[in-house]
């Protein structure tokens, strides 16, 4: 026989788990704990499913950038698609960061999870979150591969302010030199960079951080002796 237990409630939405008659409360919790890992896990393949998905755009402005304001450089107003270009690369590159750590955070958070279950069941039953630890996640040719692209953002980056620094930067508004286009992109160049820095640092401690986190609820939350 078994009932029904409801855990809490958001709006309209109830957060319930069955459970046996007579169960242990450290089977009830084993029951909960397995149950989340599969959510963590099925939402962590959907944000990477997403990521995939916009790596593609990445390429797209890259090129087309390149192809539009470098090659056909003199046609028109094409060098505009290398002063916009880092803009759109920042955004997808912004995205993408939350996206992966939102999947960090999820990490951290499955792998307080399985230390638990594995704690209840007195065996190492759950490894993934060790053989996948963040360790592998961020290995060298990760780490390359973040260069490689932080030195394509820089080299548009780089590409954006000559173009505006040679139609604008003698240009003055109101007798200040310094107010002038050039200087609007250098400025909003240099804040979307420190963005993006600002993400990639919060992308490298989201998952220690969920990780304690959410030890310091279940610890915070246990009953005294």
């Amino acid at each position: 026989m078994t009932r029904r237990i409801v855990l809490g409630q958001s709006g309209s939405e109830r957060f319930a788990v069955d459970a046996t008659v007579g169960e242990s409360r450290d089977d009830q919790a084993l029951r909960i704990m397995l149950d989340e890992v599969a959510d963590l896990t099925k939402a962590m393949r959907e944000f990477l499913m997403t990521a995939d998905r916009f790596i593609n755009f990445s390429g797209i402005i890259a090129v087309g950038a390149l192809t539009i304001g470098g090659i056909k450089h003199d046609d028109g107003n094409n060098w505009l698609a290398l002063v916009f270009a880092p803009y759109g690369l920042a955004m997808v590159f912004g995205y993408l960061i939350q996206i992966y750590t939102e999947v960090e955070k999820r990490a951290g958070y499955k792998k307080f999870l399985e230390s638990q279950i594995n704690q209840i069941m007195d065996r190492p039953v759950l490894l993934e979150s060790q053989i996948n630890s963040q360790v592998e996640r961020n290995r060298r040719s990760v780490r390359l591969m973040q260069r490689f692209n932080g030195l394509g953002f820089l080299s548009l980056t780089y590409l954006s302010v000559m173009e505006t620094c040679t139609r604008y930067s003698d240009e003055r508004y109101k007798g200040v030199i310094f107010c002038n286009w050039n200087t609007v992109n250098i400025i909003l160049l240099c804040s979307v960079t420190y963005m993006l820095i600002r993400a990639g640092l919060e992308n490298m401690k989201a998952s220690d951080r969920a990780h304690d986190h959410a030890r310091s609820i279940y610890v915070n939350s246990m009953p005294p002796p």
